[in-house]
């Protein structure tokens, strides 16, 4: 029999491939199913190196958002035989941070879309928020397993996985009789063995006893959708003796035609004209969810968030909550679930999966006073010199200080303070919590050097030395103590004159006022007491002076002393001596 050959419009076609690929493609280890084949590539390359690779052919570092794919690409690993790590399409780029409680870690895929609630961390990956972090694939316990594991972007590694999508697959090209069939995808990889080709795959038969290669191309959609081998075979006909013709139901050969495939009833020639399909399995539909029609019957599938039930035709609810998506709490719901936020977080992030706390100080009137921000709530507070009263909520009264007796007079309170009143003569304290006595002249001013005290004026005089009993304490108002003597000098000397000098208060002063401004009066007196003491002492001396000079001066003849008269001796026996 004669060996299908393709038709000149599609010689160009598959010419065109071959010219952009290159002879035959690369040999690589491929999986493909659904819309989408998977290929491992062994070659050292980094994550960017290994990315543009990809993207070169049309695709992209390979993903692993769901068990089911992240299943493929370890059977795809395990039918190459490769034990070694490959690079995925997850990464960190330079400047976002690891976020710890997500279920990527902040990694983002290559491909972009939903990051998903899958993960498969080896290890969790090191927190940094200045270097770019890339993801690889690397063998676990138990044997057959594989998780990720992070590490520098740059550090080559032997091998890569790639994802190409496409809009649909062909089968296997069907053989009627002896050959082998290569494939050559459209991403440029070359095998041998596909269970499904993606759509415009060039498949290759070598036909034995043939005169040359037959080619098909995976084209489509056909009319009434699905994708078919062009032309549709099968190819390396032979009788229908050797494996059916090829065909899946019935093989029929009339003279001087080559054989044809046909179906039992109830089924139609499928597209690629050696298998069969029910003439419609999926009316009515015996599915919960959808129907597709395959080859010897239907295969049900179910929307996202559910599962197909063990029987294979009901649709069981997935409780995405199991895999713990969200930051707080999860609520799981028909096909989907919900995240949910404690009190005092707002939702955040993509799907509104992690939360933030919310900052209740930023609305206007939360509280009447301060208010202070707190993870997941807030607190009212007062400020100095107001406090909660208790049953008022949140509402801030006056303090009134005045009942401590902070003043060492008169108090007036104030709105969130008071304000110490002074007696006449006294001048407040800098921290307004005392006063002081206000300096009278020629008192020496607080803080002031000491210094030769000024005269008096008292006349000089002789006399004694007298002594005073006023002694200045720091921080204390004056008290008797230890005497001080003060000399008068007789030659012309004026004794000083005892000034009460002012000294800084001490702490006491403010905690206990009304005895510091006793202390002030009692020390004022027993100065002037003394004053007056001493003054009437000078005074005394002063009329005993005198006194003495008022005495009546005496004549020169006082010095002498006389002698009383004697009679005299008239004769000269008579005179006495």
């Amino acid at each position: 029999m004669a060996v299908a050959r393709l038709p000149p419009p599609l010689l160009v076609v598959v010419a065109a491939v071959v010219a952009v690929r290159g002879s035959g493609g690369e040999d690589a280890e491929v999986v493909c199913a659904g819309t989408a084949c998977y290929s491992l590539h062994r070659a050292k390359l980094g994550w960017s190196g290994a990315q543009e690779r990809c993207r070169h052919n049309g695709g992209n570092l390979a993903p692993a958002g769901s068990p089911a794919e992240a299943e493929r690409l370890r059977e795809l690993l395990a039918a190459a035989g490769w034990p070694g790590p490959a690079w995925i399409g997850l990464s960190l780029s330079r400047g976002r941070c690891v976020q710890p409680q997500e279920p990527l870690r902040g990694f983002a895929w290559a491909a972009g879309g939903e990051p998903g609630n899958y993960s498969a961390w080896l290890s969790e990956p090191a927190v940094t928020c200045l270097s770019s972090r890339c993801v690889s694939l690397r063998p676990a316990e138990p044997p057959g397993a594989a998780g990720w594991a992070d590490g520098p972007c740059r550090a080559p590694l032997p091998a890569l996985l790639c994802k190409f999508s496409f809009r649909g697959m062909c089968g296997p090209l069907p053989l009627a009789g002896p050959g082998r069939v290569s494939y050559t995808t459209p991403f440029g990889v070359r095998s041998p063995r596909l269970a499904a080709a993606p759509f415009g795959t060039l498949a290759k038969a070598v036909c034995e006893g043939g005169e040359g290669p037959a080619f098909a191309l995976c084209k489509g959609p056909l009319e009434g959708g699905g994708f078919a081998w062009h032309p549709p075979g099968p190819l390396c006909p032979a009788a229908c003796a050797h494996r059916n013709g090829g065909c899946q139901h019935r093989c029929l050969e009339a003279p001087g035609e080559p054989p044809r495939c046909a179906c039992r009833p109830g089924y139609v020639l499928a597209p690629d004209m050696a298998s069969c399909l029910p003439e419609d399995a999926c009316r009515p539909n015996p599915c919960q969810g959808t129907c597709r029609t395959r080859p010897g019957g239907f295969e049900c599938g179910c929307e996202a968030g559910y599962a197909l039930a063990p029987d294979g035709r009901r649709c069981l609810d997935v409780d995405e909550c199991l895999a713990g998506p969200c930051q707080h709490e999860c609520r799981n719901t028909a096909g989907s679930f919900v995240c949910l936020c404690r009190p005092g977080y707002r939702p955040t992030g993509p799907g509104d999966r992690h939360c933030r706390d919310e900052d209740e100080c930023a609305r206007p009137g939360v509280c009447p006073q301060l208010c202070l921000n707190v993870p997941g709530s807030f607190h009212c507070a007062c400020r100095p010199g107001y406090q909660h009263q208790p049953g008022s909520g949140d509402a801030c009264l006056d303090v009134d200080e005045c009942l401590r007796n902070p003043c060492p007079g008169p108090c007036r309170n104030l709105p969130g303070g008071f304000e110490c009143l002074c007696p006449p003569g006294f001048l407040p304290e800098e921290d307004g919590r005392g006063c002081r006595a206000a300096p009278t002249a020629g008192e020496e001013p607080a803080g002031a050097p000491d210094s030769t005290p000024p005269s008096t004026g008292i006349p000089r005089t002789t006399g004694a030395l007298r002594t005073t009993g006023v002694l200045r304490t720091r921080g204390a108002p004056w008290t008797a103590g230890p005497p001080q003597t003060l000399g008068i000098p007789i030659g012309g000397a004026t004794p000083p004159a005892p000034t009460a000098v002012r000294s800084a208060p001490g702490p006491e002063h403010s905690a206990d006022g009304p005895r510091l401004l006793l202390y002030y009066i009692l020390g004022s007196l027993v100065a002037i007491l003394l004053v007056l003491a001493f003054a009437l002492v000078l005074l005394a001396c002063r009329r005993r002076v005198a006194k003495r000079e008022k005495r009546t001066a005496k004549s020169a003849a006082d010095n002498y002393c006389w002698v009383p008269e004697q009679p005299e001796s008239r004769g000269a026996g008579g005179e006495r001596r």
